[in-house]
């Protein structure tokens, strides 16, 4: 039977298993929607694009699937490009669907027409326009097989609203879909690889993004466990100066061989330079992009192929080596457990403004079984090194701020069953405040905690730090009441301005079964360093 070909976008989504379509209404998008009705697949309608994106986002990097956003063509389309580079930064599977102008209009200067493939290529794996109605179907399916092969990223599909209004007959086959590689890597470089870590001193495993997610950071413990190399995820735009990792930044530079899972050699890790590595550290590196293996005489070995499979080939060889318990793993995990004394003081200061670790010691018993989600900031930074969750989303390796909240609510979806807890500063909760109405609609009680300190904090530190404290401007927000905002939504709201009265806040803000935002007035402080 004829159908059309948003009927074909549709069809493939749910093919692929897909059950959210994270998106914002628009002129040239209409016909997915309709085409959507009764099917199995949810639209979650979000108040902003990037939001949209941001959810799609957050779903990729919680499951491992890909996060699908559908957005209109023009402004549309670009409101979305900056979630876009947050999701390609932290190398999650995402596929921007985006309505376009009508195919039989390109270059009349149509409505809303812009080269919306061009703006997408820089920040996606691929890019393109589906000219052929009839293959609709398959370019979405290539697109999310894409997304997940070989290092994750989004990819862009500009859809021509006169595509997806045609009647199609008889829909192209699908092409075969890529998998992942798994085939990994030969023997004889396997055992070298493990050769080179054993005869390293103090050897070191750093994963990338990809690989420091919930569902594949596993695989990496079990290879540190079995081998007696400590391994660290390393995701923060701060990267070595990462608070998460505490006094453990402070070990790199005794690595005398660092093994990169997924890990870019790049400006998080300072390019591997002193004085963060010494000067002769040498690194191993595993991409599934070659483009990031590095011709540096530093980089010993090469190994172009998924991470994962690579990972998992090497512990099984391992397993068949005898090898020491290493006081070098027991002390690169001391130091990434070991804080300054001074923050046990913090932690049950009784002062106001609140100290940002009084916030975590409120919050840190919620949390054994909750989901945290962090944005950037300072008070995010705070928030990153003062607390620890099985599940934890941070911002990631673009250094953007805004995500979190969105971000939030796919983790809800993800996970519905588990309380979600997202930290950001006062000036990030402005970016997607409004969420909050779509976190209403749908029924996503998330509790939102914002660390109100009336200033874009992180800027204002910087301007501190190279100007001098009498020369900060553009930096001072007022002292609002977004608790407030969230009651007139219809969300749970709470001020708290005394430390004792944070956990019956958020006890109560979780024993309100809706979304919630606890707005608390914290202490104007930089972000904890530990170098």
């Amino acid at each position: 039977m004829p159908g059309t070909g948003a009927d074909q976008v549709v069809d493939a989504l749910i093919d692929a298993g897909v059950k959210h379509l994270f998106t914002l209404s628009g002129n040239q998008i209409l016909s997915v929607y309709d085409a959507a009705i009764g099917r199995d697949i949810r639209l979650i309608h979000t108040r902003h694009e990037a939001a949209a994106v941001h959810m799609a986002d957050g779903w990729g990097r919680l499951t491992e699937g890909p996060g699908v956003a559908l957005l209109t063509a023009g402004p549309g389309h670009l409101n979305g490009l900056s979630a876009l580079y947050v999701a390609q930064m932290a190398e999650s599977p995402v596929v921007l669907l985006s309505g376009h102008c009508p195919h039989a209009q390109i270059g009349s200067g149509a409505f809303q027409e812009v080269d919306q493939v061009a703006a997408a290529g820089p920040v996606t794996k691929g890019s393109w326009l589906v000219e052929d109605p009839g293959r609709l179907g398959a370019e979405v399916a290539a697109a999310l097989s894409l997304s997940r092969t070989g290092r994750p990223g989004p990819v862009h599909l500009s859809l021509p609203a006169d595509a997806l209004e045609a009647l199609v007959s008889a829909p192209s086959e699908p092409p075969s879909a890529a998998e992942p590689d798994t085939t990994g890597i030969d023997d004889a470089r396997i055992d070298h690889t493990l050769a080179l870590l054993a005869g390293a001193n103090h050897p070191l495993i750093l994963a990338g993004p990809a690989m420091g997610r919930p569902l594949r950071w596993p695989d990496v413990e079990r290879l540190s466990q079995i081998t007696g190399i400590p391994a660290l995820p390393m995701e923060s735009p701060r990267g070595v100066n990462d608070p998460w990792l505490h006094t453990a930044a402070t070990c790199l530079a005794d690595a005398d061989l660092v093994l990169l899972v997924g890990k870019k050699l790049d400006f998080s890790l300072r390019f591997g330079r002193p004085p963060f590595f010494s000067e002769t550290c040498r690194f191993i590196q595993i991409d599934a992009d070659e483009e990031q293996l590095r011709k540096d005489e530093r980089v010993v070995l090469t190994l172009h192929s998924d991470p994962t499979p690579v990972v998992r080939q090497l512990t099984a060889a391992a397993l068949a080596q005898t090898r020491q318990p290493g006081a070098w793993r027991e002390k690169v995990a001391e130091a990434r457990s070991t804080t300054p004394p001074e923050w046990e003081h913090l932690r049950q200061a009784s002062h106001q403004p609140i100290h940002p670790l009084r916030v975590c010691e409120a919050l840190q018993p919620f949390l054994n079984d909750g989901v945290f989600i962090s944005d950037g900031g300072e008070f995010g930074q705070w928030a990153q090194a003062g607390l620890e969750a099985r599940c934890r989303l941070i911002n990631g390796p673009s250094g953007a701020i805004g995500s979190a909240l969105p971000m939030a609510l796919a983790a809800k979806l993800a996970h519905p069953q588990r309380q979600v807890f997202v930290l950001l500063g006062d000036g990030t909760f402005g970016y997607h405040a409004l969420e909050l109405d779509t976190a209403l609609r749908y029924a996503l009680p998330i509790i939102v905690i914002v660390g109100n300190d009336a200033r874009w904090n992180a800027e204002h530190q910087l301007q501190v730090q190279n100007y001098g404290p009498d020369r900060t401007i553009g930096c001072d927000l007022l002292p609002s009441r977004y608790d407030k905002v969230a009651e007139a939504l219809g969300a749970h709201g709470e001020f708290v301005q005394r430390p004792e009265d944070l956990a019956p806040a958020l006890e109560r803000a979780v024993v309100s079964a809706l979304p919630a935002c606890v707005n608390i007035a914290i202490e104007s402080v930089p972000a904890p360093t530990f170098r």
